[in-house]
């Protein structure tokens, strides 16, 4: 996971030194007519504990109009606010787990959307019918918790309505001619034509909107005759790729949002895999040339010396999920212990959840993340085994005797 799109929330130099975040995970399912005024009493309740704790007013009136937004039917809406704005908003697949979230803290509490959020991968969207269609394209590094679509969460978003004259949408006879006579052979034909013509206009569009985006796949619905066609004129590179919605729904419609985030899913379980055998064969070379390290203590310190490519967690280990390190004002300056900082000369320090550390370190100086889930295709004990002890480990941008 690139965690580039987090920099913004922690380089806000307009905020005051002190300034606490407000982190917000709520539950606004859209089940019942009811659903707007049960989040309304989700979010009293976390408004008393986040004032409680500290929070001041302008901060939690900026989340409450963001918390309580329902442009969109997500199941759980995270927001991150601080000195009077919101600074960043998400969404989740499903609700908060393992409960609603509310805390007003020196860092913001993102790990466990991270931890919820399947991992962003470029991809376009298509909703053709014989009519037309409309293509989505979705960037890989775009700003989360904004734009049409759930699943892509990305303001680089180009949506394109195609049909026989290009970008217009041009309305076609949907059903073949019912016409009796010598001519109805040709009215067919004429409509069959049309319908080809559109796919692969329509195949054309999905093509070059992936060229642009560099997708790695994309997701189909809508007509099934149609979109079959479509499917068969893309490029073989794209047609190997399609996940297809079995419906007629719109782009932003939940099925296609489901459909995106069981894919971004399995392909982030096949790179956290992939991930993890690497980390294994690094550890297996001799101690001085390992390009990799585990356990928290010691991949805080590669962090600090911007050693660390990728870090690898384990969800919810309780080696680091309890721990507390201190930070400093700089996104690298993290430590579990107050000594290690202050003889690098940091003097303004403040304890945090070790993991909030973790991630803000890894997003200033450029590291990837990576959840280690359990993979039931590996089972049995070696896989668990394998994994890194204290739950955390890097992987490093040169041999760990380079750690100061």
């Amino acid at each position: 996971m690139d965690l580039g799109f987090l920099r913004a929330l922690y380089e806000n130099p307009g905020d005051e030194p002190g300034d606490g975040y407000v982190s917000v995970y709520l539950d606004t399912s859209p089940e019942t007519e009811s659903a707007a005024t049960e989040v309304g009493l989700r979010w009293r309740s976390a408004h008393e504990q986040l004032a409680a704790a500290g929070a001041d007013e302008a901060t939690l009136a900026a989340a409450a109009r963001a918390v309580t937004l329902r442009t969109h039917p997500t199941r759980a809406r995270v927001v991150f606010a601080r000195g009077g704005a919101v600074r960043l908003t998400g969404i989740l697949p499903v609700p908060p787990a393992p409960g609603e979230i509310s805390s007003y803290a020196p860092l913001p509490r993102v790990v466990p959307w991270l931890a919820q959020r399947p991992p962003r991968f470029a991809h376009v969207r298509v909703a053709a019918d014989r009519a037309g269609g409309r293509v989505l394209a979705v960037s890989g590094a775009g700003v989360a918790g904004s734009g049409l679509a759930a699943a892509g969460e990305t303001d680089n978003a180009d949506t394109e309505t195609v049909g026989l004259g290009g970008r217009r949408r041009v309305v076609w006879p949907v059903h073949k001619a019912a016409v009796g006579g010598w001519s109805q052979p040709r009215l067919q034909r004429s409509t069959e034509e049309a319908w080809a013509e559109t796919a692969k206009r329509i195949a054309e569009a999905v093509t070059v909107a992936a060229d642009q985006v560099k997708a790695q796949f994309v997701v189909a619905g809508g007509d099934v005759r149609e979109r079959t066609m479509v499917v068969d004129h893309l490029p073989k590179a794209l047609r190997d790729n399609v996940v297809i919605v079995d419906r007629e729904v719109e782009l932003d419609a939940p099925a296609f949002d489901e459909a995106t985030w069981a894919e971004a899913a399995r392909r982030g379980a096949l790179d956290s895999r992939a991930q993890l055998n690497e980390f294994n064969v690094r550890m297996g070379r001799p101690p001085g040339e390992r390009r990799a390290v585990e356990g928290l203590g010691v991949t805080l310190a590669a962090l600090r010396d911007g050693l660390v490519s990728d870090v690898l967690l384990v969800p919810d280990d309780p080696a680091w999920s309890s721990a507390t390190a201190w930070i400093g004002p700089g996104p690298a300056q993290a430590a579990m212990e107050k000594e290690q900082l202050t003889e690098l000369g940091v003097t303004e320090q403040v304890t945090v959840r070790a993991d909030e550390a973790l991630v803000r370190a890894a997003t200033g100086t450029g590291a990837a993340l990576h959840f280690l889930w359990d993979d039931p295709d590996d089972g049995g004990e070696g896989a668990v085994a394998a994994r890194p002890r204290g739950g955390v480990a890097a992987l490093l941008r040169a041999p760990s005797a380079a750690l100061a």
